[in-house]
């Protein structure tokens, strides 16, 4: 399945809004569509250096007007 995601390839680069492949959902999983997400101050703290999370990262944590599948 085919989604859009912004991802963070290097910290002080920009975030790129890419085309990702996800799996499939797994035993006791759901799938959920989400239509929107924030990108908040913890993700900026990620892209500027002084926040961590493993690269490449995908930000946007805070979804908005989402329904499961």
């Amino acid at each position: 399945m085919k989604s859009k995601a912004a991802t963070l390839w290097e910290t002080g680069r920009p975030w790129s809004v890419e085309e990702i492949e996800l799996d499939p959902p797994q035993q006791n999983e759901v799938l959920v569509r989400i239509e929107a997400a924030g990108m908040c101050h913890s993700d900026d703290h990620v892209r500027a250096g002084d926040g961590y999370a493993a690269l490449p990262t995908i930000g946007g944590h805070e979804g908005g007007r989402f329904q499961v599948q």
